[in-house]
């Protein structure tokens, strides 16, 4: 086998890909957490042990582990250089320099040598025999800890090792393969400038969870040009992924040990994916398939989906991947031969196997039969398998090209986010002549409205049929935040119109019903939805007929029954990223997001807003979506923990369409943060105005609760008309502040606290001490101070104006607050007043009112009990 290397579409000098310097540590903290208690621990275990297969993370641990018990003096060992070297004729040792460090180690009286030690070990089943008693006898020293790491592989462990972990010195620890969400964390981080969404799909899928694996073949990609640049990130330019010469070299031992005809069978089972026990025995017979499992070699796996009928896998990635991606073409060919005709007769060409054996064919350079690919383009568009998607329907055009697979391709590209090949191929489409160019009519339509190029979208409407018109007009109107005609246009097209679209519509309506307020009506929906969802499964997806679970999750959330509602969001969230569904991940951790955010677990919900490129999804809406969120959250941190702000300055509210009261949120607090308080009011106040002219009372609900969050005037509406204890909750909280009414803020903190908004609860008590102590009313302020504070702490780190002076014993005024904050921040008194419209002297005069209240002497202790906020970027 040799390595596939080959570069079909060199990249522009000008966009030449560079791998990242420094790689996250990610999926491994709690290993590390349990690392640092053995090492600090007076008594048992002497270290750990950590196991697993080559490439899992092992070294990168063990590295962590040594900065983190930097007070420790540090011996190094490495299994495959720190040798002994041979024996010589007079019989004496001529070890290693580190070698000799752990033979003085253990030489050296405790008394005498400066310690504590840290003996750390990587790859100790290579290690030279001759050292392992020295091991276990610095293993036992009072003063040495060690971390030791062991390729676990099905083999025995060298005794000197197994003893050590056997009498209880060592604690194991079996590293496993890292999961969806740290795949995509690191894929993201491997290029400077970040690999493509689908890109980055393809890769996680087949490394399966594998770092080393992810990063050998990253440096393969880069190194030999088989990445392009566009929509700033990175691509590969083949559908065959490289095959790196470091990947082969880790299983060399394992492929030299196979006889011809079992490494037949392995390159069958890796050509095939994950067959069935069935199919594979008509190749191999059963001994030999026992043979390879005892060997650890191939493993059988039962799936949730179909428990009665097991699967065959490779048991390790490096090898499945070496095995599926660098045998020569025609040997391929000839194996994917075998599989097509095992399974050419039609009973076992099940539904769940058409994507495979479409794939299969088009992996042999064979044509699917046109049935065939059909069902396997509808199964990878219904199954979010984009990078197959495209494929399949690429080859269902080239060779029979008709209006259904013109249309299938374009829904593809559209699915993929690539607007730019969609242009293309409708203009080639459109060149070849008229018989084509009315299906994809509509394919441009969807590619203009998921741009939110809405102009252009109101012109070609006319050209659609009515109900297709009435079906992007409403899904137009929900994005631009028109939630009550977008509301209106759903229900009629659910009555009138076409019945593909009925689901859809019943999505518009939920989601739209919880911004106007009415959440609990939304949970009424979703059950006729479910139903109708159930009674007709399976189909293409458009653009929301996934979400029917997250629109669940978004109404539960409204309705402030977060803890449902988070269930359902990690549970989607979580399938989403495990099946490398590119989009409907970043979707969901959006969803999941907004929620913890409204829980007070900041850090947590700007993870999910940012830590993955998936989000440059193409489609405009979701990408403004994560940039406002991601925003929203950073606002709330301490401001040595806020990241740059990842929100464009030039973002209209036009643009923000759906997100736009968050948006205004966003811009509020950047005002006021600069003093700037009348701005932070006008723009909160007529987002407020607008949500209300839209009938969106839970957008306004939010809007009033914000400007109380800031001490801003909380502007006069008609009554909201609201369902669910936490729109109304933040309402009251608005209604609460403006009165100044310590019971009733009292009452908000309680609701908030018993549905889990953390946050919003510790804000309301924080409230409610500062108007206990106006009213002089000492012993309850102390009592609400209490309970902001133990909230606080379920929180992690937060800062928001309400929390400013937390527990002071007199009480700033909000102008107080404001013009203490900026100077906190290092602006001088004229600023301050230029700022705020005063004069220098009522600045000063304000000042010395704060001092005198919260026990400051001058700026610079004023700056160290509160501090500076950041700029906004």
């Amino acid at each position: 086998m040799k390595p596939l290397l080959h570069s079909p579409h060199p990249a522009s000098p000008a966009h030449e890909p560079r791998l990242t310097t420094a790689l996250p540590f990610v999926g491994r903290v709690g290993e590390l957490e349990q690392i640092r208690r053995v090492l600090t621990a007076e008594r048992g275990a002497r270290g750990v042990l950590v196991a697993g297969p080559a490439g899992i993370g092992k070294t990168r641990l063990l590295h962590e582990a040594q900065a983190m018990a930097s007070h420790r003096r540090l011996i190094r060992l490495h299994g495959r250089t720190d040798v002994t070297g041979p024996r010589p004729s007079d019989g004496v040792l001529t070890p290693s320099s580190t070698a000799r460090a752990l033979a003085d180690l253990t030489r050296t009286p405790g008394r005498g040598r400066p310690g504590p030690w840290l003996l750390s070990v990587d790859d100790a089943d290579l290690l030279d025999p001759r050292l392992l008693p020295l091991l276990d006898e610095a293993a036992w020293q009072p003063d040495v800890k060690l971390v030791v790491s062991v390729t676990s592989d099905g083999r025995a462990l060298p005794s000197g090792i197994r003893a050590l972990w056997s009498d209880s010195a060592l604690i194991r620890m079996d590293l496993q393969p890292l999961d969806a969400a740290d795949v995509k964390r690191l894929t993201d981080s491997l290029l400077s400038g970040g690999l493509g969404q689908t890109s980055a799909a393809r890769l996680a899928q087949m490394c399966e969870g594998n770092p080393r694996l992810l990063l050998e073949v990253a440096r393969a990609a880069v190194e030999h040009r088989m990445l392009t640049h566009d929509d700033g990130c990175w691509h590969f330019t083949d559908e065959r992924l490289p095959l790196p010469a470091s990947v082969l070299e880790m299983i060399d031992p394992e492929l030299r040990g196979l006889a011809k005809e079992d490494r037949e069978v392995m390159e069958l089972v890796a050509l095939a994916g994950e067959p069935r026990l069935t199919s594979v025995e008509r190749f191999c017979e059963g001994h030999r398939l026992e043979r390879l499992e005892q060997r650890a070699l191939l493993r059988i796996i039962d799936t949730v989906e179909d428990p009665a009928r097991p699967r065959v896998r490779i048991a390790h990635p490096l090898m499945r991947y070496a095995l599926s991606c660098g045998l020569p073409t025609l040997r391929r060919r000839r194996l994917l031969g075998h599989w097509l005709t095992a399974h050419g007769t039609a009973d076992l060409i099940e539904h769940d196997d058409c994507l495979r054996l479409a794939e299969w064919h088009l992996d042999a350079l064979e044509t699917p039969p046109r049935d065939l690919l059909d069902r396997a383009v509808e199964q990878s568009l219904r199954e979010q398998a984009l990078p197959s998607a495209l494929r399949l329907t690429r080859a269902a055009w080239q060779h029979y090209p008709d209006e259904a697979t013109a249309d299938l391709h374009a829904r593809a590209l559209t699915a993929a986010a690539d607007f730019t090949g969609l242009t293309a191929f409708i203009t080639a489409v459109r060149g070849r002549g008229p018989a084509h160019a009315g299906a994809l009519r509509e394919a441009e339509t969807r590619g203009l409205l998921l741009q939110a190029r809405y102009a252009e979208l109101d012109a070609l409407l006319p050209a659609l049929p009515e109900g297709e018109q009435a079906y992007y007009r409403m899904v137009a109107l929900y994005f631009r935040g028109r939630f009550a005609r977008a509301h209106t246009e759903a229900k009629a097209l659910r009555r009138h119109g076409p019945e593909a679209h009925a689901l859809e519509a019943g999505l518009i309506m939920m989601g739209s019903l919880c911004h106007l307020g009415l959440p609990e009506q939304a949970l009424s929906l979703y059950g006729t939805l479910r139903a109708e969802l159930d009674r007709t499964p399976g189909g293409p997806m458009r653009f929301h007929a996934d979400s029917l679970e997250e629109l669940h999750a978004s109404a539960l959330h409204y309705c402030g029954r977060f803890d449902e509602a988070e269930g359902i969001y990690w549970r989607e969230y979580t399938e989403a990223l495990e099946k490398h569904h590119v989009r409907v991940d970043a979707q969901r951790g959006l969803a999941l997001g907004h929620l913890l955010h409204d829980r007070g677990i900041i850090e947590g919900a700007l993870k999910c807003a940012t830590f993955t490129s998936s989000y440059r999804v193409g489609w405009r809406q979701w990408q403004v979506k994560a940039g406002i969120h991601a925003a929203l959250a950073a606002g709330a941190l301490p401001a040595d923990r806020r990241p740059a702000a990842p929100l464009p300055e030039d973002l209209t509210m036009e643009e923000a369409g759906h997100c736009a009261m968050f948006l205004a949120v966003v811009r509020a607090r950047r005002h006021h943060e600069q003093g700037e308080t009348q701005a932070a009011a006008r723009a909160l106040h007529d987002a407020v105005t607008s949500a209300m002219g839209d009938g969106a009372h839970a957008d306004a609900a939010i809007g009033l609760h914000e400007c109380a969050r800031l001490s801003l005037p909380v502007p006069a509406t008609p009554p909201l008309h609201l369902e669910g204890a936490f729109l109304r909750a933040r309402a009251d909280y608005a209604r609460a502040y403006e009165a100044r009414d310590p019971k009733r803020m009292g009452t908000v903190a309680r609701t908030f606290a018993d549905l889990g908004a953390l946050l919003f609860a510790a804000e309301a008590y924080a409230e409610q001490a500062r108007f206990h102590q106006r009213c002089g009313g000492e012993k309850a302020a102390t009592a609400a101070t209490a309970q902001a504070r133990e909230l606080l702490r379920r929180c992690g780190p937060v800062e928001t104006p309400p929390l400013r002076f937390l527990g002071r014993s007199a009480p700033l005024s909000d102008r107080e607050q404001t013009i203490a904050g900026l100077a906190a921040r290092g602006l001088q008194d004229k600023e301050i007043a230029d700022r705020l419209c005063l004069s220098v002297r009522t600045i000063g005069n304000t000042l010395h009112r704060v001092y005198r209240k919260i026990g400051a002497a001058n700026r610079r202790e004023l700056q160290t009990l509160m501090p500076p906020s950041t700029d906004p970027a």
